[in-house]
């Protein structure tokens, strides 16, 4: 009856010296290469920002016109809901080498805002 509590403290003792040699043994992630941005011309931030945006399940319906000009990427087209808008500029931001986001998206049904008239009384 004695075998089964120190048994058990063993088990729990080997575990433990087990538990905190794997904790303190880094596990070595890959990171992403360095992109040399010198290299990279608007070609290719241009398709890469299409790729981007058609992956993207909120926007694969819309038809939003991607141009490029050093490194300044430009949304052109619109959108259903303001969201999409902001969606649209966020999946072109992370694309690497994307110096700048200048979307002109209009949305669809948005109401423009009239400047209040001052009435003579």
């Amino acid at each position: 009856m004695k075998r089964i509590p120190v048994f058990l403290l063993v088990l729990l003792f080997a575990t433990t010296v087990i538990g905190a040699q794997n904790n303190g043994a880094k596990s070595a992630k890959a990171k992403p290469a360095a992109v040399d941005c010198a290299s990279v011309d608007d070609a290719k931030i241009t398709a890469d920002v299409k790729a981007r945006i058609a992956a993207a399940q909120s926007l694969k319906d819309l038809s939003i016109n991607v141009s490029t000009t050093a490194g300044v990427v430009t949304l052109t087209g619109s959108a259903m809901k303001p969201t999409q808008k902001g969606t649209a500029s966020r999946v072109a931001k992370a694309v690497k080498c994307a110096k700048k986001i200048d979307n002109q998206m209009t949305v669809e049904g948005a109401a423009t805002k009239k400047p209040k008239s001052k009435g003579m009384n």
